[in-house]
């Protein structure tokens, strides 16, 4: 069961927080006390693996003092169904079909619930249930005589029809009918057959039973609500990120514990005790002990740090760790290494962020019990004091640990904010009717809306990266040829790109979806243009479908290169040049490499991009190539040139029909410049 959507109501400073979607890696981006603990504690007490429940008098919102039920549902979840779990159900309901999506809701009193929605299913028994309950009741034998056997059988039917007609009650009527029957037709001898009159005992007994039986018997409902039950992922939250040093001393420790006063330094280190499957008490005491039982002591530690190690390889394959205990009197020391680097080092003089992550893993895995599948992980500003780059490279992280879970974690921090994902981020913000998530970035709030131009390099003082209409291209090469382009085609009365619209470069296809998005958001006209490849044409595609769609407030449109300039196939920037304009430019920046492999002519092959075309033939022959200093190359040549008249006339046809599509995508005209 894989959580796709949930909502949370009167619950702290949440009102309703409106039906949230989540991706199975989100992030909830907001300032602090803006309600992203509050809404991650909500959905951990749906469902926690260690109970939590709901406290009413200190979670009900304040100041609604007369509204406050214990009946009110608190938080409700939509779960998406795995086609095993589907016909699992199917099985138990005896349907043919049944919804892929089930809601769990509970409430206040701590009722969880499952909402099937309306005519799912009847709230019957299940028809085996009720035959296997049947099959209590005595066999007709063979040796009964003949018109025994018929009353006896006709009877079982009756008792059947009501079974199936959930007479239940009518059981008790039905046996005192039955019984007089049953003893007419007993067999004539005398005395009648035993094994006739033991039928009729058992008989009435068993339809007695079987009365007590059916009213136990769940319904189809109960047991389905039941398996959904069972299966619900459980929810694990967590926003104490400890540190373990590494090194601690035994006897302290024990002493501590023993008086209940232990620190959470302890607690940590306890922790790490235990996923090494080793025992404070049995160290301590065999410190005491004669050289036998501290070498036995060593042997322990030693099959304790090979079982941390083996778990965490298991666990978390992206970062495999190698474990050593080692002890000294009372003295405990731990030594770690990992692929990055190789050398058995005590952890506290490790990098204050390596300490974290080791410390984290082992806490996550130990919070999961080991599970670490099938959960929904919570965590609570994860990397908050983590430095830049540490917390980018826990980005990379959590993409793993979601793997087999869905993950949600909070944060207002720019570096904790993956852009290669903008439709994962959701934003909290305050409203007069308390606060809400939403995806809506036009209507984000100030605070948050610099956490998201932050974690794109955007600052306030750098707001002049952003005009009210924006050509959003995919690099810094594609900018400069633009703009050349623009200016040449202008100066001679040529259609160019509108004074106001600020050309903004992405670092790739997938990065200037991420700039365009948060444009849209800032409720900006924005026109992107891909080149026509398949990385462009996804990069189209994903911003049309996924955020476009949201926006319609603003004049918003996506072109391909290829579309614009009438050409088809694949089709980029450079190739609204002749082929040899580009490779003379080519040759003028790498007149040196191509005279000492002895190249006179760039022979190019193939029907991709010309770029390609030439990356290629300069890899053949040993060469490598930038792209930059080419295209700066290209810059200066267009910059050189006096008028359009330079131009090689299918560049200036195909220049022409780009800048009227995109003066079209932002809603002019096909007019001439001014």
């Amino acid at each position: 069961m894989e959580l796709i959507d949930f909502r949370v109501s009167m619950f702290k400073g949440i009102l309703d927080s409106g039906w949230v979607n989540v991706e199975p890696l989100t992030v909830f981006v907001g300032k602090n006390e803006s309600g992203k603990t509050s809404l991650l504690k909500a959905l951990h007490k749906l469902n926690p693996y260690n109970p939590e429940p709901y406290e009413i008098a200190k979670e009900w919102p304040r100041g609604r003092r007369r509204e406050r039920s214990e009946g009110h549902v608190v938080c409700r979840a939509k779960f998406q169904l795995s086609n095993q779990e589907k016909s699992e159900i199917v099985q138990i309901t005896g349907s043919e079909t049944f919804p892929d999506i089930v809601e769990v809701s509970r409430n206040y009193a701590g009722q969880l619930k499952v909402n099937f929605g309306e005519d799912v299913f009847s709230d019957e028994l299940f028809p085996d249930d009720v035959n296997d309950a049947c099959d209590m009741l005595p066999e007709v034998q063979d040796d009964f005589n003949i018109h025994f056997i018929e009353c006896a059988n006709e009877c079982i039917n009756d008792v059947k029809r009501y079974v199936h007609e959930r007479r239940f009650a009518d059981l008790l009527e039905l046996s005192e009918k039955h019984e007089p029957l049953l003893q007419e037709v007993l067999s004539p001898s005398d005395p009648p057959l035993q094994i006739e009159t033991n039928f009729i005992n058992t008989y009435i007994q068993e339809l007695q039973n079987l009365e007590a039986a059916l009213e136990e018997l769940p319904t189809i409902r109960s047991k389905v609500h039941e398996y959904v039950i069972n299966y619900l992922p459980t929810f694990i939250y967590m926003d104490d990120y400890r540190r373990f040093s590494g090194t601690a001393h035994l006897n302290d420790i024990k002493t501590r514990w023993d008086e209940d006063r232990e620190t959470e330094e302890d607690e940590t280190f306890l922790t790490i005790l235990n996923l090494s499957g080793l025992d404070l008490d049995k160290l301590v005491d065999s410190s005491e002990g004669d050289e036998e039982a501290i070498e036995e002591r060593q042997l322990d530690l030693s099959d304790g740090a090979s079982t941390l190690t083996r778990t965490i390889s298991d666990r978390f394959r992206q970062r495999r760790y190698e474990v050593d205990y080692r002890v000294d009197g009372q003295s405990f020391f731990t030594y770690v290494k990992d692929e990055h680097d190789p050398f058995l080092i005590r952890l506290e003089e490790r990098s204050k962020g390596f300490q974290w992550y080791f410390s984290f893993d082992l806490m996550l895995m130990h919070e999961t019990k080991g599970t670490f599948k099938d959960s929904v992980i919570l965590l609570d500003e994860p990397g908050l004091h983590l430095h830049p780059d540490a917390q980018k490279d826990l980005l990379l992280r959590l993409e793993h640990y979601a793997e087999g879970n869905t993950l949600l974690y909070t944060t207002h921090l720019p570096f904790m904010i993956d852009l290669n994902h903008p439709d994962r981020v959701r934003v909290l913000k305050e409203t007069e009717k308390g606060i809400v998530v939403t995806t809506d970035f036009i209507e984000t709030p100030p605070e948050s809306k610099f956490v998201l131009q932050a974690a794109l390099g955007m600052d306030a003082s750098q707001s002049f990266l952003i005009a009210d209409r924006n050509l959003v291209v995919e690099g810094v090469n594609d900018y400069w040829v633009l703009t050349e382009l623009s200016n040449l085609l202008q100066h001679d009365g040529e259609v160019g790109l509108p004074g106001d619209v600020l050309i903004t470069p992405g670092g790739s296809a997938s990065t200037a979806v991420h700039i365009a998005t948060i444009m849209i958001g800032q409720n900006l006209d924005v026109v992107a243009l891909f080149d026509s490849d398949d990385e462009g044409r996804r990069a189209q595609e994903k911003l049309d479908h996924s955020w476009i769609t949201q926006y319609n407030k603003t004049q918003t449109k996506t072109i391909l290169l290829g579309d614009a300039v009438g050409e088809r196939g694949d089709f980029a920037l450079e190739d609204c040049f002749p082929e040899n304009f580009i490779t003379d430019t080519v040759k003028e920046v790498y007149n040196k490499q191509l005279a000492a492999a002895d190249i006179d002519e760039l022979i190019l092959q193939g029907e991709d991009i010309l770029w390609q075309r030439i990356k290629r033939f300069m890899k053949e022959k040993g060469i490598e190539i930038n792209k930059g200093p080419i295209v700066k190359r290209l810059r200066d040549r267009l910059s050189a040139m006096k008028g359009i008249s330079e131009l090689p006339e299918e560049t200036k046809e195909k220049a022409i029909k780009l800048f009227q599509t995109i003066r079209k995508a932002f809603g002019e005209e096909d007019t001439k410049s001014s």
